[in-house]
This record gives C-alpha cells, structure tokens and sequence, in this order.
C-alpha cells in the first residue's frame, strides 16, 4: 500500500511541472449522459449534457473561461431542452486548479399534462479539479462543483432560485499554445 501511495504521489508531482503562460488556450468540456426514474411505474428519462469550454490565459496560471451548456432530456411525450451560456476564470497551481463560473441558462420544457413552460435563471458554481496529462498537450479534467442558484426565476417561473447541486464531472483539455 505504501509502494502504491509514494508511485500515485510521485506521478502527481512530475506530471504537475506543466507551466500555463500568457496566451496560451485550453480547450474542451465535459459530456454526460444519465438515465434518471423517479418511481418504478414511470418510463426511465434520458438526459444528455454538453458543456464545452474555451478557456484563454490572461496572465500566467490565470485563465478566463467562456462556457457553453447545452442539455436535453426525454421520457414518453415529456422533452426538456436547457441551453446557457456564461463566463469564469480559473486560477492554476501548476495541473491543480481552483475556479468560479457564473452562468445564465433558459430552459424549454413541454410536458404532457401541464404544456409548454420557459423559465430562465443564473447559477454560480465554485470548483476545484486537477489537469491529469495524457499527452503532452491533452489533459483529462477531473472536477468537484458546487452550483448555486443566484437571484430569482424568470420567463414562466417566478420565486427565488435556492437550486443547488454538487457533483464530479471529468472532461477533456486541449492546449493550444506554450
């Protein structure tokens, strides 16, 4: 166990070298895809997620990111589709990172009993993750998050966004750049 552990500890240090410098990008996201029921009488619904991220560095080790989140979800007549776009930054400590993103969404949804609804609402999301190399320019992007509502509900909706969700994710970075 402890050959294992000083192996898994020096691999983190001698893939944490990788220097992020003025100019360069980093491109990717994540992708996801779940199969949620609520009881067992219902039809399992389908939800597919993109979030694909550009990020630029402003300075050395800090990043501005430009967000997109596109998600769709099915089950029987029921679709649901979510698109939103935000902005974030991310401040690096060598492959470990530490961010905060805010993002605007709206959401369509037309659902067999109730109709066609819209509501629109901002998030804010705090996440720490750490850039795994697998090349010397591909990263695979291991996350925690934490996503917040901001404000109130809009479109169809009203009321305050007291929403939350945390969770890991894992994605793909390319570097461009360096």
């Amino acid at each position: 166990m402890k050959k294992g552990l000083l192996i898994l500890f020096s691999l983190l240090v001698v893939t944490s070298m990788f220097a992020f410098t003025q100019g360069a990008m980093l491109v990717g996201g994540t992708a996801g895809l779940s199969i949620e029921k609520d009881n067992s009488d219902d039809d399992p619904a389908t939800r597919i997620s993109l979030y694909p991220q550009l990020g630029y560095f402003v300075i050395d080790k800090l990043c501005a990111d430009l967000i997109v989140k596109v998600e769709t979800m099915s089950q029987d007549e029921d679709t649901e589709t979510t698109l939103g776009a935000g902005i974030g930054g991310r401040y690096f400590f060598d492959n470990l990172y530490a961010g905060l993103d805010f993002l605007y969404q709206q959401k369509s949804s037309d659902k067999e009993f109730v109709g066609k609804h819209k509501e629109t609402a901002m998030y804010g999301t705090l996440k720490g993750g750490y850039l795994f190399p697998i090349s010397s320019k591909t990263f695979v992007d291991l996350r925690g998050q934490y996503m917040m509502g901001l404000g109130d509900y809009g479109a169809d909706r009203s009321g305050k966004n007291e929403s939350s969700l945390f969770g890991f994710v894992a994605g793909l970075q390319i570097l461009l750049g360096n």
